[in-house]
């Protein structure tokens, strides 16, 4: 049984929303690990990893305002992680290379959108 256009297009929307809902949460668990005071630089990779897949996931599907919502998200947590005087030295650097690729991404995709005022003010 093969189905009508809008029914296959509301399950495509449906499985998104799910598969974005399921990115939220891992999101959130690698966000909270990423808050203790003992957290790691694979800790931190994992959050990039986590944010990353999450943004290709909304690129993937079309929604860009939330593809430029996580990016977002990421970099800022990386810009707030390079200054958190509490972390060791290696931690920030990394922290620091991940945030130079998290604005690149940022500037490209708001540079596609024609949105020049805010991708120079990053």
């Amino acid at each position: 049984m093969t189905l009508s256009v809008p029914a296959w297009l509301q399950q495509k929307i449906d499985e998104y929303r799910f598969a974005l809902r399921d990115s939220t949460v891992d999101f959130y668990l690698a966000q909270a690990k990423l808050n203790r005071a003992d957290c790691s630089i694979e800790q931190l990779r994992r959050f990039n990893d986590t944010c990353l897949d999450m943004a290709e996931l909304c690129q993937l599907n079309g929604d860009d305002h939330s593809y430029l919502h996580a990016l977002g998200k990421l970099h800022h947590r990386l810009v707030q992680e390079m200054g958190n005087a509490d972390r060791d030295r290696l931690f920030r650097i990394q922290a620091y290379q991940l945030a130079r690729l998290s604005l690149t991404r940022l500037c490209h995709q708001l540079a596609l959108s024609g949105d020049w005022a805010q991708a120079t003010r990053l």
